[in-house]
């Protein structure tokens, strides 16, 4: 039975392995704050709609093909205990994103942490965060500086925040989109490995598409089983999941880094611009809310209680984290038609930090000539 220690702060066991998690697999915490159990006896009848049935305490999602579809209940308490039947058991990637992903950030917003949907590098300890809405680009954007060298890798999707306001490493595997697949696995000039070009990962990336997850969200909207299609969709097609290691040659990582830069991701021209840090604040919270978008997120996660709290008052404290975290570094948008992101990353990071040396025998990218990559004005960090 597969264990995952979160950095010491959070305990996992679970009936069925969760890939996502592999990079935390390995000794136990000591405890186990939330357990995954295989239940295959829960019977529930079909009904016209989505559900969530409460109990004394424990909650559950039902949809319409009761237990012929997918089916969670949530057990809270001092440990979360989440009992899933048989179509979860087949579809990990569905049970991690949509039910484990959403607890692990209550669990740590409870002990003081905080999961941010945003990307995490760094360069010489210091680290430079940069977040925006699912399927803008963030992961080509860390592929492209991995791969020329200038950062070292801490995350591509989530990165856990410290109360001491430092940075911690969350090594998911990268989801390969069609873009991504198309920008950066198929450039022969780059220096990605291990995945060679297969056709079975080219299909998996085009149905795994942002096209292909903007219309499951509006799909999510109507009256539909929406957590049983997608379960049926993730088994019958993988999600493309490749770890950092198996993309990027020489790819370095790093555990802890401190926060200097938050950057948000958008187009707009081709420049970088200062923000005010309450406007970072928001968007970082939509963007992490944005993330857990889909059922049954929406239906039972603000109202789940875990101990004596309210998942909103646990979420408080973790807005109150972030507030000190955008407060605390330099904050910039980052405007890119060309979705040259990573140009405008380590422009910024040469401006606050001095660039990596790498060997003599490297040529430097050359910048397209549509992105300013003149150093910004910056105010000296703290």
């Amino acid at each position: 039975m597969p264990r995952y220690n979160i950095l010491d702060i959070v305990g996992i066991r679970s009936d069925i392995p969760l890939r996502e998690l592999e990079g935390f697999q390995g000794r136990s915490v000591g405890r186990e704050d939330l357990v995954i159990a295989y239940r295959p006896g829960i019977i529930y009848s079909p009904r016209f709609d989505r559900r969530v049935l409460g109990g004394n305490p424990s909650v559950s999602y039902v949809e319409h093909p009761g237990s012929f579809g997918a089916t969670v209940k949530i057990i809270p308490g001092e440990q979360v205990r989440v009992e899933v039947n048989w179509l979860l058991k087949y579809s990990n990637a569905v049970l991690y994103v949509n039910v484990v992903e959403p607890l692990l950030r209550l669990l740590l917003a409870k002990k003081g942490f905080a999961l941010l949907h945003s990307a995490c590098l760094s360069r010489k300890d210091k680290g430079i965060l940069f977040s925006a809405p699912p399927d803008t680009g963030k992961t080509t954007t860390v592929l492209r500086c991995l791969d020329q060298n200038w950062f070292s890798f801490l995350s591509d999707d989530m990165t856990i925040v410290g109360p001491d306001l430092m940075v911690h490493k969350f090594p998911k595997p990268f989801t390969i989109s069609a873009h991504t697949y198309a920008s950066m696995i198929g450039d022969e000039d780059l220096k990605l490995k291990g995945i060679r070009k297969k056709t079975k990962l080219r299909i998996k990336s085009l149905i795994h598409s942002r096209v292909g997850r903007r219309i499951l969200r509006l799909v999510g909207g109507l009256n539909v089983p929406i957590l049983t299609l997608n379960a049926v969709g993730q088994i019958l097609v993988r999600p493309p999941k490749v770890f950092v290691e198996d993309l990027v040659r020489g790819v370095t990582t790093q555990s802890l880094a401190q926060p200097i830069a938050i950057c948000l991701l958008r187009k707009g021209g081709e420049k970088i611009a200062s923000a005010a840090p309450q406007d970072v604040l928001a968007e970082l919270l939509y963007n992490s809310e944005d993330a857990f978008g889909f059922p049954p997120y929406s239906d039972i996660f603000h109202s789940l209680k875990l101990g004596e709290r309210k998942a909103s008052e646990i979420l408080a404290d973790e807005k109150f984290l972030l507030a000190k975290l955008v407060s605390s570094a330099q904050c910039f948008y980052l405007h890119s038609d060309s979705r040259r992101w990573d140009l405008e990353l380590n422009t910024i990071m040469d401006a606050m930090v001095k660039p990596i040396e790498v060997p003599t025998t490297t040529e430097p990218p050359e910048a397209p000539t549509a992105v300013n990559t003149e150093p910004p004005v910056l105010i000296p960090t703290r």
